[in-house]
C-alpha cells in the first residue's frame, strides 16, 4: 500500500513537472545606449536556458523576435518589480549589440528552461510577428514600463513593472491595469 502510494505521488510530480515545462516565462528585455541587453524575470535562469525577445525596429517600436542565450547574472535593480505577486525580480545578461546598432528599448520576451524548451511556443514567437499573442505586452504609465501577460482563459499570468524616474506618454489599456493591480493586491 506504502508502495503505491509511492508511485502515486511520483507520478503526480513527474506529471506536474511536465505541465510546467510546456509554459514558458515571461520576461522584460531592456537595450541600453551602449547596446547591452538584460532580461528581467521571477524565475532562476542558467547560462543554458534560452529567451526569444522583441526588438527594437528603426522607429523604436516593438518587433518580434530574436533568439538570445544568457550569459550570465547581473546585479539585481531595485527599479524593476513583481507587481502580481510580489516575487524576486531576477536580472540577467544577454549577448549586447554593437553600440552603433543599439537603439535604447524595452519590450516582451518569454524565457524557456534548458531541457524544456517548448519548440512550438518558441516557433510560434519567433514566427508570429505582431499579430503573435505569445509574447507577453509591454506598455507605459505615466512614469514606467508594464510587462502584461494573461493565461489563455484571460487569467493575469505576470506583472512585472520598470520604474524610469522620468515621465513618459502612458500607452497602457487602463482597465487591464486594474485588472492586474486588484489581482496582485493582498487580500
Amino acid at each position: 500500500m506504502a508502495f503505491e502510494k509511492y508511485l502515486l505521488a511520483t507520478a503526480l510530480f513527474v506529471s506536474s513537472l511536465v505541465a510546467s515545462a510546456a509554459q514558458p516565462s515571461a520576461g522584460l528585455i531592456e537595450v541600453r545606449p551602449d547596446g547591452r541587453r538584460t532580461v528581467f524575470t521571477t524565475e532562476r535562469l542558467s547560462r543554458s536556458d534560452h529567451v526569444v525577445a522583441q526588438h527594437a525596429g528603426a522607429q523604436g517600436d516593438a518587433k518580434c523576435c530574436v533568439s538570445l542565450r544568457i550569459t550570465g547574472t547581473q546585479k539585481r535593480r531595485t527599479d524593476v518589480s513583481d507587481e502580481l505577486k510580489g516575487r524576486q525580480v531576477r536580472a540577467y545578461a544577454l549577448p549586447p549589440l554593437k553600440a552603433a546598432d543599439a537603439v535604447p528599448f524595452v519590450g516582451g520576451a518569454l524565457v524557456f528552461k534548458a531541457g524544456e524548451r517548448d519548440s512550438v511556443a518558441a516557433e510560434r514567437a519567433l514566427l508570429g510577428g505582431a499579430a503573435d499573442k505569445t509574447i507577453p505586452q509591454v506598455c507605459t504609465s505615466s512614469e514606467g514600463a508594464h510587462l502584461l501577460q494573461l493565461g489563455s482563459g484571460g487569467e493575469p499570468q505576470a506583472h512585472l513593472y520598470m520604474h524610469f524616474g522620468y515621465d513618459v506618454e502612458p500607452t497602457c489599456d487602463e482597465a487591464l491595469l486594474t485588472r492586474l493591480s486588484e489581482a496582485g493586491a493582498p487580500k
